[in-house]
């Protein structure tokens, strides 16, 4: 078990309204468990580095092949 100070009317009076939450505990874990998957998101999103582009890549001349 962990203890944390969290600002009360944040928390109670706006997360676990707006996610329909039982009570905090339940809020608290949504919370972090969004916070994990947006984590996650930017580290896969750093994996992927940029997209290389072409200027001459003609889109419909790929189609005719097809």
């Amino acid at each position: 078990m962990t203890t944390i100070t969290i600002d009360n009317e944040v928390l109670c009076c706006t997360a676990q309204q707006l996610g329909h939450h039982q009570n905090l505990n339940e809020t608290v874990e949504k919370a972090l468990e969004k916070y994990v998957q947006y984590l996650q998101q930017q580290e896969i999103t750093k994996e992927f580095g940029t997209v290389d582009f072409s200027n001459d890549y003609d889109y419909k001349q790929q189609r005719k092949r097809l």
